[in-house]
């Protein structure tokens, strides 16, 4: 695979965005069409959750977050469908409504696409409290994001996960530099203090904006994905202290 340079991750992102991912005060898009905004209800706290890349836990951490939550919460996966993280994990399915497949654990819905278009569908319509977006780095920044795109450059909550290697944290260095604002960190594997040195020397590099926490990594999980199962105890503690921190007033 070849290395990019922060600096050059950052121009790529700027020609696909027009500059709209500049550092400083967030800028104002030209107004998209009906098709790319979602407004959620008033009472929706949105959480954007991405994986900086595949494969670290991204999927996990959301549906922990709506979990942990102690509110009507969701989890709305935006994703190529072959890519889920969800296809086993509901302990019910409630068929589809619109371009969205249905299911729930308990409180919690669970919503991903039913088809693997470029464009992501608009949300539906709800009452929870709790909406976790679940998403990549990939998929919110690419040409056809529509309303995620737009979420990411304009939502105070963003959560960017990573796993704890070196090449998993300086791939969420670059998502930070990139996204250009304060966010949440969250690298699944061994606790902030068990961190090989190489992995600490990395996060070394990461802005001061990003607050990282870590959070557990489930072995079971690891080895069978998210099934109708309750999650594991300390994955659910772990997302209650990641709720606290998002729950913070901002400084």
């Amino acid at each position: 695979m070849t290395a990019h340079s922060v600096a050059e991750l950052q121009e790529a992102w700027r020609a696909i965005e027009a500059g709209e991912f500049s550092h400083g005060p967030r800028s104002t898009s030209a107004a998209p069409g009906p098709a790319t905004v979602w407004t959620p209800a008033p009472s929706e706290r949105v959480v954007v959750v991405v994986g900086c890349a595949g494969g670290v836990g991204a999927s996990t951490l959301a549906l922990a977050l709506a979990t942990a939550a102690g509110a009507p919460a969701r989890v709305v996966e935006c994703g190529p469908p072959l890519a889920s993280g969800f296809s086993a994990a509901a302990n019910a399915e409630l068929g589809t409504e619109g371009p969205w497949r249905r299911g729930s654990r308990g409180d919690v819905l669970l919503e991903r696409p039913i088809a693997g278009d470029a464009i992501v569908p608009v949300p539906t319509e709800s009452s929870v409290e709790w909406t976790l977006v679940d998403t990549n780095w990939t998929t919110a920044s690419g040409p056809g994001a529509g309303w995620l795109g737009s979420m990411l450059r304009t939502l105070d909550d963003v959560v960017l996960v990573t796993n704890a290697t070196v090449p998993g944290v300086r791939r969420l260095e670059s998502c930070a530099e990139l996204l250009g604002w304060d966010a949440l960190g969250v690298v699944v594997g061994p606790t902030a203090k068990r961190w090989p040195r190489p992995v600490k020397v990395a996060a070394a590099g990461i802005p001061a904006r990003v607050h990282l926490t870590d959070f557990p990594l489930d072995p079971r999980l690891q080895v069978t994905g998210l099934t109708p199962d309750p999650l594991p105890a300390p994955l659910l503690k772990a997302a209650q202290n990641v709720l606290a921190l998002l729950r913070k007033e901002p400084t």
